[in-house]
């Protein structure tokens, strides 16, 4: 029944847009295309060249990412490139995408993953070159304007679903359990995601959100209550008590004590990081015997390669990994964890 209830909300909210999943594919795709044909990569493709050659011309390294880009174009059911005789070529039979005819097959409500893909797309060429730039920086270049795009991103329908459908995902029992606990947000953003979980526990749970990149922790704290009266006018008051705290800190290297908190949440935020096994250790450490660990995280092999091969433009940040390598990452802390779909909603009861 709860599963039931967590397919319900992600449906209402994205409805007959699940199925149009392969034109939200092809978004990743077009951009991950784009950034290399502004570079004139498949313009110098129309003559067939050899691998060493292209890396030479462009400043590729050669490096596993690159390989991956590589096969990736090589082996899409629409490959733009084809191989023969050990030398790559433009293949004339599939043109390059246009945004345009990609977006007007596309459910209105999934646009803003063009945003997304085009902010994070920028850097793939740094990638390809192993220039040194990580996920802080993506975000706070050019004046924050990741920062903000990521902002408008969580007040998307869908990621508000999916997080009422990780606390409907809990039992009756549990729900009421974290009233007047201690949870620790991973991966708090700009902080409406905060402001959501604060209602869904109706201001009686102590929140401490982490980020690691500064400006999203600004606007966590410059806007919380603004977030909080945009979602809820009539919301309980808050107090110094029951108002979240904001920290600067990776999911990897938890700042705080073991058993210090009596639950954690995260939401599609391992793929960020440089070590979701890490990640998974670190939850499990800072959350007390008997503690709740829940959320939602996407998986291989759902999540498109393109998708993945945006997200790994980042040098530290590990990309998507399948389902039965998270379950393992769990039961190495000694953790079952309840593991269902959509979206990989989890729950897991820390180790007594």
């Amino acid at each position: 029944m709860r599963l039931l209830k967590a397919y319900w909300y992600i449906f209402k909210s994205v409805g007959g847009a699940m199925k149009a999943g392969r034109q939200n594919d092809l978004i990743f795709r077009y951009f991950v295309l784009k950034a290399l044909d502004k570079l004139g990569f498949f313009e110098y493709l129309k003559q067939p060249r050899a691998y060493g050659d292209i890396l030479v011309e462009f400043g590729f390294s050669d490096g596993e990412y690159t390989q991956e880009i590589f096969n990736t174009l090589l082996h899409d059911s629409d490959n733009v490139i084809v191989q023969n005789h050990g030398a790559y070529a433009v293949n004339p039979e599939v043109p390059l995408p246009e945004i345009e005819s990609i977006l007007a097959k596309t459910d209105p409500r999934l646009h803003f993953l063009s945003e997304m893909a085009e902010s994070l797309s920028y850097n793939i060429l740094d990638r390809l070159r192993e220039k040194d730039i990580g996920v802080t920086e993506i975000f706070e270049r050019d004046d924050h304007s990741v920062v903000n795009m990521f902002d408008g991103l969580m007040d998307a329908g869908i990621y508000s679903a999916i997080r009422r459908a990780c606390f409907a995902y809990l039992t009756s029992e549990e729900r009421r359990w974290l009233r007047g606990k201690k949870l620790i947000e991973i991966g708090c953003g700009s902080g409406r995601e905060t402001a959501e979980i604060w209602l869904h526990l109706g201001g009686e749970t102590s929140i401490t959100g982490v980020d690691p990149v500064p400006g999203m922790l600004n606007l966590a704290q410059d806007n919380f209550m603004d977030l909080l009266k945009e979602l809820d006018p009539t919301h309980p008051p808050v107090t110094d008590k029951n108002r979240p705290v904001f920290k600067e800190a990776s999911a990897t290297e938890l700042p705080f004590d073991d058993n210090s908190f009596d639950a954690s949440f995260w939401a599609f935020i391992l793929h960020w990081t440089p070590d979701p096994k890490k990640a998974v250790s670190e939850a499990v450490r800072v959350v007390r015997p008997g503690g709740l660990i829940f959320g939602s995280q996407a998986f291989k092999p759902q999540v498109n390669q393109y998708l993945d091969l945006v997200i790994r433009s980042s040098r530290n940040s590990y990309g998507f990994f399948w389902r039965e390598e998270y379950i393992q990452w769990f039961a190495d802390e000694g953790l079952e964890i309840d593991c269902a779909t959509p979206a990989g909603i989890t729950r897991a009861t820390n180790k007594a």
